[in-house]
């Protein structure tokens, strides 16, 4: 038995909004660059707080958001960050069925390291 509890993981992943997620780049209300989750691609139109035409109803999480500012990780790491939650995301199911299929082996006999 694994710590990673798979109904649980597949729960959220019914509940939370469906893949695949993507990094967006925008802007915030002085222009700096905010970096969000989206379920949408980027398009490059760089939505803006200040214009009030950010994508409100695409974006899932902010990774960076400088002014106001609400989401500024102090090692810098938003890029990495929104690129890790939108590949996760996107990854999961796939990934609880690989896991369901290896449990599956494992405890038939059958794995082979």
């Amino acid at each position: 038995m694994t710590g990673i509890d798979l109904d649980r993981l597949q729960e959220l992943d019914r509940a939370a909004s469906p893949g695949p997620w993507f990094v967006r780049h925008l802007d915030d209300d002085h222009a700096m660059s905010a970096v969000a989750v989206s379920t949408e691609p980027e398009t490059g139109d760089f939505g803006s707080l200040r214009e009030g035409d950010w994508p409100l109803d695409v974006v899932v999480a902010a990774c960076l958001l400088q002014q106001p500012r609400y989401v500024d990780p102090p090692d810098q790491k938003w890029d990495e960050n929104a690129a890790l939650i939108a590949e996760v995301r996107t990854a999961l199911p796939e990934l609880l069925r690989l896991a369901r299929i290896g449990l599956a082996q494992e405890a038939s006999g059958r794995r082979r390291d």
